[in-house]
């Protein structure tokens, strides 16, 4: 009986052995596939390794800049060219960082330490002349950077929701900063006279019917009201609502797209008005979506891998960022449902999120990416 157990266990010890050694030798020639295929990245990045990047479309070509370990850039804005001013909301660090780049061998770099709280979990970015302004997912403020001294305001409490998840945020033409609160379901004004005069206003229904704002708000883009001259529009994505929103401040009412497709999780938006069009990422369904601006209508579906977030090179031309199993960024040159082109180019390192994107004056794409956190599994062989 012992030899037969023993022999039972050897058996069984054999087979996984071979099992590992066969798992092994394929991940060998995948790795020397991928290694072949892609000889100037890195197959493996560093955990908690963050990047900030140029791509000139031209040569096609990458600038590779290293931020600090453990930054986990989500947001990413540009300004000027010549030298381009570069901003980053860097989540993990709980700092702001700021680019000055003029050419690849021109570059300055600075941070700005965002510590009122402990950990403050700058999301994303926008700018306004010479206001920075972020949101801070983690210490539940509005941070607002002057990019002249930098110097940091927070703007807190005054109206503003526990907990709200602040996501995105966007600049009105009246100055007013717009943001979506992921957690708090609530479409957030902010108004600021001074330092110590500002207030936030909540919107969490459609005032003319009562219907509560869909869930989860997440993405958010201020656009003109083509109709009406200085009157303006706030759309945001509700990806676990499976919808997209146009909300009209001065009535406090929110249209959603009659037909909007229920399967659909909108996760950025951006809008080319010049064009009427409005499009927007889908990371679930793998596609970018289009509709028309005035008659919130005529559905377009162009099939391309994980896209996130979006910028406009012009009104024709549009990047985002795609988080597939790669890390890539992305043109499409559109000229109309039928005739349009994507173009896609891996990052230098294999293996990254890339996050947040904006396109400068002189053309030159920046976006941010960090090596997600992995957990790995052991395998259980039993008999």
């Amino acid at each position: 009986m012992k030899t037969k157990r023993l022999f039972r266990w050897v058996l069984t010890l054999s087979v996984a052995a071979m099992g590992v050694a066969v798992m092994l030798a394929g991940l060998q020639r995948d790795d020397r596939a991928l290694a072949e295929r892609n000889q100037a990245a890195l197959a493996s990045p560093v955990p908690q390794s963050s990047f900030l990047y140029r791509f000139d479309s031209a040569s096609q070509t990458f600038f590779t800049f290293t931020l600090p370990t453990g930054s986990v850039p989500y947001g990413v804005a540009v300004t000027g060219t010549n030298p381009t001013h570069v901003w980053v909301a860097e989540y993990g660090s709980n700092q702001i960082g700021h680019l000055i780049y003029t050419d690849t061998n021109d570059s300055k770099w600075i941070t700005y330490s965002v510590a009122s709280t402990a950990n403050s979990g700058p999301f994303r970015i926008a700018v306004n002349g010479k206001d920075v302004w972020f949101a801070e997912r983690g210490a539940n403020r509005v941070g607002r950077l002057n990019a002249l001294d930098g110097h940091i305001d927070e703007f807190y409490e005054h109206g503003l929701s526990v907990n709200s998840g602040l996501a995105d945020l966007d600049i009105a033409p009246d100055g007013s900063v717009w943001l979506t609160g992921q957690w708090s379901n609530r479409l957030i004004k902010l108004v600021v006279t001074s330092t110590q005069e500002y207030a936030f206003r909540e919107y969490y229904k459609n005032e003319l019917n009562e219907q509560p704002i869909p869930t989860g708000p997440f993405g958010i883009s201020v656009g003109p009201d083509l109709e009406i001259p200085d009157n303006y529009y706030i759309w945001f994505t509700a990806p676990t609502s499976h919808t997209l929103v146009r909300f009209t401040p001065g009535y406090g009412v929110y249209i959603i797209p009659d037909n909007f497709p229920a399967t659909s999780a909108p996760y950025d938006v951006l809008l080319t008005p010049a064009t009427d069009k409005g499009w927007w990422s889908d990371l679930q369904s793998n596609v970018i979506g289009q509709m028309e601006l005035r008659t919130l209508s005529n559905f377009t579906y162009f099939p391309i891998t994980r896209p996130a977030q979006l910028a406009s090179e012009s009104s024709n031309v549009l990047w985002f960022t795609q988080q597939d199993e790669r890390g890539a960024v992305a043109r499409m040159v559109y000229t109309s449902a039928a005739d349009y082109d994507f173009d896609s180019f891996s990052l230098p390192t294999l293996g990254l999120q890339p996050t947040g994107i904006a396109v400068a004056g002189d053309k030159g794409v920046w976006s941010a990416a960090f090596a997600p956190f992995r957990v790995f599994l052991p395998v259980v062989l039993r008999n």
